[in-house]
């Protein structure tokens, strides 16, 4: 059965698929029949066997057919070169046991060896793995103009170069913020809400934009999960997005990295770091298993007591102003005020 994610409830429904007519025909256990236009899909990636379809419009939706595939909807979407010749020619799956292969020569390496590793993943897979990580969220990210334009704002003022980055809001009951492969950065509408102003959110951001340019998240895929996580994800094994980035975590040298990356941002910018150290002080005090439900930040940037204190320190002094201004505070706190979208 292929897994079907609609875009709108990001649950996974399994689905019959079968091919007539240059129509894609999707059966569910209900009976039900829907029919697609092939020419209205997308083929984004043809892992070892199987296949895993878009459909531009419909943020969101996502087909992932296992293998074996059926040969007459295998010929609704020709073969082409998505990451690279010998890659399209043995398949991803296979192209990413070669990278284990190659990590497990340099395993004396220990703790360097994912540093080494992560610029050796193609952009193509790690863009395509960003997209399943996030894909599934659709109906659920916040989309407001005024909104939009104040997170860009903050966005361009802490990393002037940042139009390669995608920022965005998702309404999830999760008081975080993450990083994720290709660039993307999801931040969880709590940590707005929570935050106690636009100064405190901005070290927050510029410490994942810091994770997102030093391709800490893919170091940490490598470390953590293991080259053929790229392939299991890939392949639709993808059954929770929060509990995989709950899973993710950094070495302290590079949340270290990060942090000085971010003061580094937030003194370019004159933001001052105090309302940072102010937020790691009120995340030291909770206790992430018995207070605010969802609040997942301290299990996933550990040691925020000894962050406030560096980012106190290096507020000492620095000329400073407000992130935002009160109206762009106001639109970006009200981003989830309106129908979320895909």
């Amino acid at each position: 059965m292929a897994a079907l994610y609609d875009g709108q409830t990001g649950v996974r429904r399994d689905v019959e698929v079968t091919a007539a007519d240059g129509m894609l025909l999707l059966s569910d256990a209900s009976g039900g029949c829907k029919a697609i236009p092939a020419g209205e899909l997308r083929l984004v990636d043809r892992q070892t066997g199987g296949i895993t379809l878009m459909r531009p419009g419909h943020d969101g939706w996502r087909l992932r057919v296992p293998p074996p595939v059926d040969p007459a909807v295998d010929g609704l979407f020709p073969r082409r070169h998505g990451y690279g010749r010998w890659i399209d020619r043995i398949g991803p799956g296979r192209a990413l046991l070669v990278f284990a292969a190659l990590s497990a020569g340099v395993v004396a390496l220990g703790f360097y060896a994912p540093v080494l590793l992560a610029p050796l993943i193609p952009e193509s897979v790690e863009r395509a793995y960003g997209n399943a990580m996030v894909g599934d969220f659709g109906g659920h990210f916040c989309r407001s103009a005024k909104g939009e334009q104040a997170l860009a704002r903050l966005v361009a003022r802490l990393d002037p170069g940042a139009g390669d980055l995608r920022v965005r809001v998702v309404d999830l009951p999760v008081a975080n913020a993450a990083a994720l492969p290709a660039r993307q950065i999801v931040i969880f509408a709590p940590l707005i809400r929570d935050a106690a102003g636009p100064d405190e959110l901005a070290g927050v951001l510029a410490h994942e934009i810091a994770h997102v340019r030093r391709r800490h998240v893919t170091q940490a895929m490598v470390r953590q999960l293991g080259l053929g996580m790229f392939a299991a994800t890939l392949g639709g094994s993808v059954g929770g997005n929060l509990d995989g980035l709950a899973q993710l975590s950094f070495t302290r040298a590079a949340e270290r990295e990060a942090d000085d990356d971010a003061m580094a941002m937030l003194a370019r910018a004159q933001i001052s770091p105090l309302a940072t150290a102010r937020f790691f002080d009120r995340v030291a005090g909770e206790d992430a298993t018995t207070s605010l439900p969802g609040m997942t930040y301290l299990s996933t940037h550990p040691d925020p007591a000894g962050r406030a204190a560096r980012f106190r320190r290096a507020g000492a002094g620095a000329p400073a102003s407000p992130a935002l201004s009160a109206r762009d505070w106001q639109a970006l706190r009200r981003i989830c005020d309106g129908p979320p979208t895909g």
